[in-house]
């Protein structure tokens, strides 16, 4: 008698479980559709604006309109790498296990400030750190996620009517939690945008991003089982925040 209440007790769990890897499959199909159609969209899109600045470049004689043609032809082609670099960081974070190691937060940090250096104002923006905390135990791919996506976030919406352009960082631990801020006086969110920010491919202004940082960003804390949270006024600046747990 409790043979069979434990095999039908089996049974239903198994079903329970079956039915769950049929819905996260669901999604992850849904998730795969959209993201194939917006990235193929976004991927032709710079293409087709470069055909089109060859064929005015071709029909130009003055030197001074052909150098904007090219400037332009530029910008385009650091879009369309900016957006390659992010499908292969949301290929990296869906496909590779957490590998935990000893990674320093100063490194990473100065590397990303390198590493985006040729977006507009970059050179102009003041950068503050402050590293209560250093060397951490995490896994180096998902931070370097983060910490890239965070600065060039705050790099891309910085505010040029204001006298100086800020960005202040800073790590340090609470509890049993690695916190590390970002907060800038950039053009800030409005109420209305917050909410749909980390949502893939959302963009407030398609000039600055393929919608797909941010959403990244949050796909790779969740992998480390973290937190993020956001503060924000519209005019003023932003506030980014994340959570990960000390291991």
């Amino acid at each position: 008698m409790y043979l069979l209440f434990d095999n039908g007790k089996k049974d239903y769990n198994i079903k329970k479980e079956v039915e769950a890897k049929n819905e996260n499959l669901i999604l992850a199909n849904k998730e795969l559709d959209r993201f194939v159609y917006s990235a193929s969209h976004d991927l032709r899109s710079p293409i087709t604006s470069l055909k089109g600045l060859i064929e005015i470049t071709q029909m130009e004689d003055n030197l001074e309109q052909i150098r904007e043609y090219l400037n332009l032809m530029k910008l385009s082609l650091i879009k369309q790498d900016q957006f390659i670099s992010d499908i292969i960081d949301y290929s990296k974070n869906k496909r590779k296990g957490v590998v935990l190691e000893n990674i320093s937060l100063i490194n990473l940090f100065e590397g990303a400030i390198i590493q985006h250096t040729h977006i507009e104002n970059a050179d102009r923006i003041i950068v503050d750190i402050e590293i209560l905390v250093d060397v951490i135990k995490s896994d180096s791919l998902r931070l370097k996620i983060i910490i890239n996506n965070l600065l060039s976030n705050a790099i891309k919406y910085a505010d040029e009517n204001k006298q100086e352009m800020r960005i202040f960082i800073k790590t340090y631990i609470e509890g049993n939690f690695y916190k590390i801020e970002v907060i800038d006086n950039g053009i800030g969110i409005k109420p209305e945008f917050k909410e749909h920010i980390f949502e893939m491919f959302y963009v407030i202004d398609s000039n600055k991003g393929s919608g797909l940082g941010l959403y990244i960003l949050k796909e790779a804390v969740k992998s480390l089982n973290g937190s993020i949270e956001v503060e924000s006024e519209f005019t003023v600046g932003s506030k980014f925040v994340v959570t990960i747990p000390r291991l």
